[in-house]
């Protein structure tokens, strides 16, 4: 048991699985066609995707360095509260909060889309309203909280049962990729597909910094190692190995996606038929409906590490705030039977909830402000090592610290300044601003 009544259940493979297994999300399968190739094309994707791999593993240094000096949970949250005081962590944990939560809805709905695909009309029963574009089914509901329910109480019976579970998903969800992407590579496609290497709506340099600016949405999942920190059955010296191969292997699964995507028939004609789903429908033509199952299994395994990734980390960080007295203080107690933050976990299956009811392009809307999170808690906590390692004279680690705070400036740059490649959408803004002005009234309640 940690010092807190946390178990210490996490095996080395557990934590990698968790790791990798909260970066590939759905949006491997589903970005290449819907914005890395119709931004950057299938050179500039790749190149985009290699250069915020390269960023991240330089933010990942300070995580690694922080969880050896603090190996308790709340992660980020610690760190900043050690480096900059309660306020600053208060910021900085509410905007992780937002980051981790809304990843477990929108996994979840994700499943509609891979039914949609696989078994057209199956689950697509009980139409009940259109929302921005999206027609909501009653049936799709169901499947999507059903696995929300299912996984969060994996996760209230405990931190053994939920890391076994991911390090099971995350070995069959590698797998898989790698079988489709060596099968689609066998067919002997035409490499001619791959041209023009870049898109056509922005120049070269805009569409890489295009793919960049989502590094912060599609490799958050690494930062999920600090959050579980008191359950480590090993040396957290391990912990920047685990993180760093996490990023790294993510990142080629990445680029075999979006070259499974883009090299089956001439991207531009493929993207310029709209299919509803483009990794899918180029796989189907390449393997026939043998690959679209074994693709779907990949994309099954990847929403599901991402939903159980996402509650185990949500739930130890509400658990420290409320440690805190950041967050009602409720959050703060163990579930006596198994020693799991329980009623953060319902709380957040709550919230989830509630979610698929909006459709999922209202969800997309909120993902887009999980990179705002995200870069909000790499430029925090990249500063926070910066700080501590020079109050311990560790000058070293202090510059890494402070390189990294600047690289992750840069995701903040790409989504706030007008003209930018990354900028904001108006609903995701209006979204963003509703959640920090909760925040703020959080804020004020928790100051009373």
């Amino acid at each position: 048991m940690s010092e807190t009544g946390l178990k210490r259940e996490l095996r080395l493979i557990d934590v990698w699985g968790l790791a990798l297994g909260a970066i590939i999300g759905w949006g491997c399968f589903v970005l290449p066609g819907t914005s890395f190739l119709p931004k950057a094309g299938p050179l500039g994707t790749a190149l985009g995707l290699l250069l915020g791999a390269v960023i991240i593993v330089l933010i990942s240094l300070s995580y690694g360095y922080l969880i050896q000096k603090y190996p308790v949970s709340g992660g980020e949250y610690e760190y900043v509260k050690q480096a900059f005081g309660k306020r600053h962590a208060f910021v900085c944990g509410w905007f992780i909060v937002l980051a981790y939560w809304s990843l477990i809805p929108l996994n979840a709905t994700a499943i509609a889309m891979i039914a949609r695909f696989i078994f057209p009309g199956v689950i697509q029963v009980g139409k009940l309203y259109t929302v921005a574009g999206w027609d909501v089914y009653l049936g799709e509901i169901g499947v999507a909280s059903a696995f929300i329910i299912l996984i969060g109480l994996v996760n209230i019976t405990g931190a053994r049962r939920a890391g076994r579970l991911q390090s099971m998903i995350a070995i069959l969800l590698v797998g898989s990729i790698v079988v489709t992407t060596a099968g689609v590579c066998m067919t002997g496609p035409d490499l001619r597909n791959l041209q023009p290497g870049f898109g056509a709506s922005m120049s070269p340099v805009a569409g890489i910094f295009a793919v960049v600016a989502y590094a912060p949405y599609c490799f958050i999942g690494f930062d999920c190692i600090p959050q579980s920190a008191e359950e480590y059955r090993f040396s957290h010296r391990k912990s920047t190995v685990i993180m760093v191969s996490a990023i790294l292997i993510a990142a080629v699964l990445y680029m075999a996606v979006s070259l499974v995507t883009a090299v089956v028939e001439p991207w531009q004609e493929m993207l310029a038929s709209e299919p509803l789903w483009a990794t899918g429908a180029m796989i189907e033509k390449a393997l026939g409906r043998g690959g679209v199952w074994c693709i779907g299994i990949a994309m099954l395994c990847a929403v599901t590490s991402g939903i159980n990734a996402f509650y185990l980390s949500t739930s130890r960080l509400m658990y420290a705030m409320a440690k805190q007295k950041a967050v009602a203080k409720s959050f703060g107690t163990l579930n006596p039977k198994y020693a799991t933050p329980g009623r953060a976990i319902l709380f957040s299956m709550a919230l989830a909830l509630i979610a698929p009811w909006f459709g999922r392009q209202v969800l997309v809307w909120i993902t887009d402000m999980t990179a705002v999170g995200g870069a909000m808690a790499f430029c925090y906590t990249t500063a926070a090592a910066g700080v501590l390692a020079g109050r311990n004279g560790d000058k070293k680690q202090s510059v890494l610290g402070f390189a990294g705070c600047l690289a992750a400036s840069v995701f903040l740059i790409l989504s706030f300044v007008p003209g930018m490649p990354g900028f904001l959408s108006v609903p995701s803004f209006v979204c963003l601003f509703l959640w920090i002005f909760a925040g703020v009234i959080a804020y004020m309640r928790r100051e009373k």
